[in-house]
């Protein structure tokens, strides 16, 4: 099979298309092949190697990619509930080697959910880390309800876009932040407020108090958030960056205490029943993923290399079946 693969950790320029064996499923395993896989910036930071010193995480040579949707083409031994031709999406586990952007991958069936009738592949397979990073946060960790006021950062990216839908699906009042090229498109997911970053004083023009600050693009931090927040109100960090991470993780423990709000670094725990969930709201409509691009395998480096600039809108999707684009 194809397959998007790197032999060492470092740029963009790591990643070749090349030729690998078929995977073998085990018991318990799953043979899919991948109808569309999913770009998310975790990716490139576990390709460059920021994660390199995580003691569980194998090294390379690694397929790049987790998040995937397809066809269930062979099952390892044992019984299960999931059945050949079945079309199913999830996401692999960032520690392991094989990953998503290759014609065919082995996943745990635990790790699937069907796909719902009227539920494209390209769609599903952009749901599990971005949309249920956005839901999982708000929903879940924040619980917000009607009325609540919610601020998101990066509204515009794989993440805010989804999370400006589930904060309206709920019934919240939405500020987003973005790049002036993307105003208008967030406005078009819902947001009450749309505020461009890159003006001066945008931070004023926020009309604080909020009952949750979202912080997808790590841009405010909790210190400046607690000005911005209610009492016992929540600010969530995604953890994107290390620094960022471990500061909001101490000032989890602190912040209740010295600043009268409520602080947490964001940590996926995903699973079938999370997806489960997304694949109704996209069903229902509430969800409606916005792909900015799909593209072929060979194309992959050259969209990685973009991810990182932390510019974009909406997801892009690898279809491992197609042929690539030329670039202009």
């Amino acid at each position: 099979m194809r397959a998007v693969r790197y032999r060492r950790f470092g740029s963009a320029a790591e990643l070749e298309v090349v030729d690998v064996a078929d995977p073998v499923p085990r018991a318990g395993e799953l043979l899919v092949r991948v109808a569309a896989a999913s770009l998310n910036p975790l990716d490139w930071k576990i390709r460059a190697g920021h994660l390199r010193l995580v003691p569980m995480l194998a090294r390379p040579p690694r397929i790049t990619g987790m998040d995937f949707a397809g066809t269930i083409v062979g099952v390892g031994g044992g019984a299960g509930a999931r059945h050949v031709g079945e079309r199913v999406f999830g996401s692999l586990s960032p520690f392991g080697r094989g990953g998503s952007c290759a014609e065919l991958l082995v996943v745990p069936a635990a790790r699937v959910v069907p796909i719902p009738d009227g539920v494209d592949d390209d769609a599903a397979a952009t749901l599990p880390i971005a949309a249920g990073t956005a839901l999982q946060a708000l929903a879940d960790d924040a619980c917000i309800g009607r009325g609540q006021r919610v601020l998101i950062t990066g509204a515009a990216g794989g993440v805010g876009h989804f999370a400006v839908q589930v904060a309206k699906h709920a019934g919240a009042q939405v500020v987003a932040t973005c790049g002036s090229a993307n105003v208008d498109f967030v406005r078009s997911l819902g947001a009450d407020q749309v505020i461009d970053y890159t003006t001066t004083g945008h931070l004023s023009q926020l009309g604080a108090p909020f009952d949750v600050v979202f912080d997808v693009a790590e841009s405010i931090g909790w210190r400046r958030a607690r000005a911005l927040l209610v009492r016992d109100g929540w600010y969530i960090g995604t953890g994107g960056r290390t620094g960022a991470a471990i500061e909001t993780t101490v000032a989890s423990v602190l912040a209740p205490v010295i600043a009268g709000i409520r602080v947490r670094t964001f940590v996926l725990r995903g699973g079938a029943a999370l997806n489960e969930r997304l694949a109704s709201l996209v069903a229902q409509r509430a969800l409606v993923p916005h792909i900015a691009r799909r593209i072929a395998l060979e194309d992959v480096a050259q969209a990685q290399r973009a991810m990182e600039t932390g510019h974009g809108r909406g997801k892009i999707v690898v279809r491992p079946g197609a042929a690539a684009v030329p670039t202009p």
